[in-house]
């Protein structure tokens, strides 16, 4: 026998199959209090988990209440309650429903209700109830408002959290009912119910009460094969037999077999109940009246008088869920709490990356941007130093771009310049010809000056032509220094767009002054510097060296001809272009990584921090740090909801305890 048997079993039946209807505080379970001081705070941090829409992310135990439409589900659920939920034909209950009893041990306390749910809008409702009489308009307007139609089921859920001395300490969850055609919705109707009930009952945490009438052939129950679906062995199915006294003359020794777990057997069994007819209804017959009648009925009738006192009547069934629910929350406690542990960090984590919420003073809107754009300013520092695993690494990005600068260089060279010539057979070409020709002085044949010619040869045929490609890259380096910077722009300033609006402007304003600074730098300084022909002599000589080194090999290992002015050309522009290519490939990528790099960070930093210290512009900068709403909301959300996970997790270790004690 449980703990929760025991504690019912001490306690005795208030009202039972042969006892009289009593007062009515007596028609309650008969829980000892210990038993309701350790499961009802559990319940409660459950309920209130499963308010904040957290039933997907713990496995947090329930009882889900399903039946085909129109069995009496709803009889039921006023049964325990004690409070009238809609009624009619058709589709009645189209959301689930949530519903959580709690007792209070004060017979004089008054009756206390609320009923909370989103509309079809996604707009929270929150409405007090102060009697049992507003359940059923309150539900009703509920279900109106969360659905298009009349027909429409609602995936959102409807808490109704009810407390008074005349309920017991239980939650279910009343799902719709299996309807198998609509009249605006067709066949496709039950699908939508089949699967929201499917969606519950699948846990394996959930405890599923199937309601079935006593007068309906129980193999053609759909609501019982979809609990055999989710449930194949039973071990968390409860079948409740309703409308005993509807049963067909003749046919009680088949609904005992049912009632006495025979046929169709779950290892929870099942609980018959007699709750109000529609005829008793029509009378005005109270719910508190029932409970009187019902006990009467098992007691006298000829057939279900025979049923053993925990198979029949709500007050059994009540005490047998909250038992159930008692066991299940023992069994699946450890999970549950290493559950909230994980959901605890993460929703932490999520906090964290939301930051703190924003100021609301000028002062405090002032260090708030002034921390935020020296974040920015840090991570364009960072982007533009090319630390190594840096989230925007530039130099990673620009990498290429020179990569394809120094193969550009190499191509620029004039094509004549690296053919290896040996002959005095060898034909320069014409250029080379008409420049010894036309700048030959007064010197003797093979004794004229070659220099002159090797600059104007590199100028005009090898260092104007690098000029475009240097400015290409100088754009490309911009472009990729301007999609970083707006990258960090928005992971700084996302959630507030009209700052981050201004400072991307800014920024590019910032980048295109310093990218003409860099141009210039490139044709004003580096170009001209470089039509200085120079190179250390050892280093030039070194070049020399290597390429008649190159000649003397290709000649067999002989000693070449000596060369004539044209191949004195050659060979000096082979050796000067070596050298000027390396510089090049380096000067280069050097003058516009420098600008574009450092100054702008260094631009940037400054003009960021002057959005705040400039008198005119500051006001309006401050005017514009407003947070999103969705931020705020989520930011609130989330605090809401780590604090119930915190008492949640305080209950139920407290729980833990007291069980294992």
């Amino acid at each position: 026998m449980s703990e929760a048997d025991n504690a019912s079993h001490m306690n005795g039946s208030a009202v039972g199959p042969d006892g009289d209807g009593g007062d009515q505080h007596d028609e309650l379970p008969a829980l000892s209090s210990a038993f309701r001081q350790r499961i009802r705070p559990v319940l409660n941090r459950i309920d209130e988990l499963r308010s904040h829409g957290l039933q997907s992310d713990l496995k947090l135990p329930m009882v889900a209440v399903v039946g085909d439409q129109s069995v009496g589900k709803s009889s039921v659920l006023e049964a325990i309650s004690g409070v009238e939920f809609p009624r009619g034909t058709g589709m009645v209950t189209r959301c689930a429903l949530q519903l959580s009893m709690q007792w209070n041990a004060d017979p004089e306390a008054p009756w206390h209700g609320r009923i909370s749910y989103k509309d079809v809008n996604g707009h929270k409702v929150d409405k007090e109830l102060n009697s049992p009489g507003e359940v059923d308009g309150a539900v009703r307007e509920a279900q109106q408002r969360m659905t298009h139609g009349d027909n429409e089921i609602s995936s959102e859920q409807i808490d109704l959290a009810i407390k008074g001395p005349d309920v017991p300490d239980l939650t279910l969850i009343d799902l719709p009912g299996i309807a198998r055609y609509s009249a605006t919705g067709g066949s496709g109707i039950a699908q939508i119910t089949k699967s929201l009930i499917a969606k519950y009952v699948s846990q394996p945490q959930v405890l599923i009460l199937v309601v079935v009438p006593c007068h309906q052939d129980i193999e053609t129950v759909e609501a019982l094969s979809l609990a055999k679906e989710a449930d194949p062995q039973g071990e968390r199915t409860i079948g409740v037999l309703t409308c005993p006294d509807m049963v067909n003359k003749g046919a009680e020794q088949e609904t005992l077999k049912i009632a006495n777990n025979e046929k169709i057997p779950l290892k929870k069994g099942y609980v018959m109940v007699k709750c109000r007819s529609p005829e008793e209804l029509n009378n005005g017959v109270t719910l508190t009246e029932s409970v009187a009648n019902e006990a009467a009925f098992f007691k006298t009738h000829r057939h279900f008088s025979q049923l053993p006192e925990q198979s029949v009547g709500i007050r059994t069934l009540a005490d047998k869920l909250t038992e159930e629910l008692f066991e299940s929350v023992k069994r699946n406690i450890s999970t549950l709490q290493n559950d909230i542990l994980e959901m605890r960090k993460k929703f932490q984590e999520e906090l964290q990356r939301l930051g703190q919420p924003v100021a609301e003073t000028k002062d405090e809107k002032r260090r708030y941007l002034f921390e935020m754009l020296s974040n920015f300013n840090k991570d364009v520092a960072i982007a533009t130093q090319g630390e190594m695993n840096a989230r925007f690494h530039l130099y990673a990005k620009c990498r290429k771009h020179w990569t394809e600068l120094g193969k550009q260089i190499h191509r620029a060279w004039p094509g004549w310049v690296t053919r290896g010539h040996i002959s005095h057979y060898w034909q320069p070409p014409e250029q080379v010809t008409r420049l010894i020709t036309d700048l030959r002085g007064r010197e003797l044949a093979s004794y004229d000056h070659v220099f002159p010619i090797i600059e104007r040869i590199y100028k005009e045929e090898f260092l104007n032509k690098l000029k475009q490609p240097a400015e290409q890259f100088l754009e490309q380096v911009s472009d990729e220094v301007t999609d970083v910077v707006h990258l960090i722009a928005h992971k700084v300033f996302g959630d507030f767009q009209d700052i981050f609006e201004v400072v991307t402007e800014t920024s590019n304003e910032e980048i295109a002054k310093v990218l003409e600074l860099a141009r210039a730098d490139l044709s004003g300084r580096l170009f001209l510097q470089e039509a200085r022909v120079f190179s250390q002599d050892s280093q030039f000589q070194e070049r020399i060296a290597k390429i008649e080194e190159d000649l003397y090999k290709d000649n067999g290992n002989q000693q070449p001809p000596v060369p004539d002015s044209a191949e004195r050309i050659r060979r000096g522009l082979d050796a000067y272009l070596r050298v000027a290519t390396e510089r090049l490939s380096d000067t280069i990528p050097q003058s516009v990584l420098y600008f574009m790099f450092d100054v702008v960070s260094k631009q940037l930093g400054n003009r960021a921090l002057d959005l705040l210290s400039e008198s005119e512009s500051a006001e309006t900068f401050l005017s514009l740090l407003r947070e999103p709403r969705h931020k705020t909301a989520r930011r609130k959300q989330l605090k809401e909801m780590m604090e119930q996970l915190r008492l949640a997790q305080r209950d139920f270790n407290k729980f833990r305890l007291d069980v294992q004690a």
